[in-house]
């Protein structure tokens, strides 16, 4: 195998188009609006030169900017929020900052695997309890979001794309959202925002 990868400009984004870790990526990247960047697709189980290069690992999302080869999703979504600052997607406050990645391991580690396991295989007998797990999950999750503002506060943060990138799979894993009407009028403004539509075409 040739040992480098093909020629590319500016930023590219490795990913899958259902996989809800490249979906919240994606959703990222649409909110900074980075000129000229670029989305490289990934078929499940179709082995990618390019990547495999870069990072053998195959693991996805991977970012590639100019020299810096980047994974997993949660390192890629803060080195985008640092790179290209505007709009910020993490406080500047440090306690509130922290609580936003608190909330995000959450999300990272234990949410969107159980939406990913369903995903993958929704008739499988794991698949009832994850299904169940996330549920109650989700109805827990309800006193995150007042009737107005975003996850944690007033302003739209990385919890919020990683929420839109769960939230938005939901209908297709046979999942409702908790009829908390904070809640669903949260999920009715995140799903509206159009970085957030763009991962869902």
């Amino acid at each position: 195998m040739d040992a480098r990868p093909a020629p590319r400009a500016g930023l590219t984004l490795f990913c899958s188009r259902e996989q809800l870790h490249s979906r919240w990526t994606r959703i990222v990247l649409a909110e900074k609006d980075v000129d000229g960047a670029r989305i490289e697709w990934i078929e499940a189980g179709k082995p990618h030169h390019d990547l495999l290069v870069l990072n053998p690992s195959g693991q996805l999302p991977t970012l590639v900017d100019r020299d810096a080869v980047l994974y997993p999703a949660s390192i890629v979504v803060e080195y985008l929020d640092e790179r290209y600052p505007h709009p910020r997607l993490l406080p500047p406050d440090p306690s509130a900052r922290a609580l936003v990645r608190m909330l995000l391991l959450r999300l990272d580690h234990e949410l969107l695997p159980l939406a990913e396991s369903i995903r993958i295989a929704p008739k499988a007998a794991e698949s009832k309890a994850a299904r169940k797990e996330l549920q109650e999950a989700l109805a827990g999750a309800s006193r995150l979001f007042s009737a107005r503002g975003w996850c944690l506060g007033l302003d739209y943060n990385l919890a919020d794309c990683a929420w839109a990138a769960l939230l938005g799979t939901l209908p297709a894993l046979g999942l409702k959202l908790p009829a908390d009407a904070g809640f669903q009028r949260y999920a009715e403004r995140l799903l509206s925002r159009p970085a957030v539509q763009s991962a869902f075409r």
